[in-house]
């Protein structure tokens, strides 16, 4: 399927802007950190700017300084290291309502680049307004430390799949992780359904298995019930039986 121009995604994303659909980011910090009221109308209005981003286009380059703070408002983000081979590794994944990198809280430069997945919305936040607003409401700098400390605990449990998991654990674990973050902002659908813009080659890549594997992964998992796939989609039809064979436990995704 051809990808929209960029004018039609940029129009899209400007009447979503205007729908106020940045507020994930606003349900995503909440749930790290419970914030007043207040808190929550300023963290609505730091995202002054918005713009899309095309699949398999980078969001943030590496060593990129961190000029602004991004968060990603629609779609799916990974973060990745392109080794001397040419080989890309995915470290990482940005999903709605996360920041797109924390090298803004150090004023360090984007460490990995960060790439779309499917067609994306990004929020730039002004980093002097959100130095003003978090001296006056602390509790929003404490939330975006709390979501550094979640990507740190995601990045590690994936080294964990990539060095101990076999192929069944580390991709139900993966949808498990997927699941539980897509449902604290509120994008888990009526059957236990999520968006999922990962071709089986990417997820091959992400979890450092072969296409072929990834197929036969798949297929393992619906055999037992467990999940479906179709189409960019992921119904998850037996919760509990899913997160027994990943040996899931979610701690890590609540870091208070």
């Amino acid at each position: 399927m051809n990808s929209p121009p960029v004018s039609e995604l940029t129009a899209n994303a400007h009447a979503r802007r205007d729908q106020g659909e940045h507020d994930v980011f606003v349900r995503r910090l909440n749930a790290l950190y419970p914030l007043q009221p207040h808190e929550s109308k300023a963290l609505e209005t730091l995202v002054d700017a918005s713009y899309a981003v095309l699949p398999h286009h980078d969001i943030l380059h590496e060593q990129q300084p961190s000029k602004e703070a991004l968060v990603l408002l629609e779609g799916l983000a990974c973060h990745y290291k392109v080794l001397d081979s040419a080989r890309r590794q995915m470290t990482g994944f940005v999903l709605p309502g996360d920041f797109c990198d924390f090298g803004f809280l150090s004023s360090s430069a984007t460490r990995q680049g960060v790439m779309a997945l499917g067609p994306t919305l990004v929020g730039r936040i002004d980093l002097r307004q959100l130095s003003a607003v978090g001296d006056k409401m602390p509790n929003i700098l404490l939330a975006a430390m709390r979501a550094a400390s979640v990507d740190q605990a995601c990045a590690r449990e994936l080294v964990i799949s990539l060095g101990a998991r076999d192929a069944l654990q580390r991709l139900a674990h993966f949808l498990c992780e997927m699941y539980h973050r897509l449902r604290i902002v509120g994008l888990v659908g009526a059957g236990a359904q999520f968006e999922l813009a990962m071709t089986q080659a990417e997820l091959g890549e992400a979890l450092g298995l072969s296409t072929v594997h990834i197929n036969r992964t798949i297929q393992q998992l619906r055999k037992q019930k467990l999940i479906t796939m179709s189409q960019g989609l992921v119904t998850i039809l037996d919760a509990a039986g899913r997160e027994a064979a990943a040996s899931f436990d979610p701690r890590y995704l609540r870091p208070n």
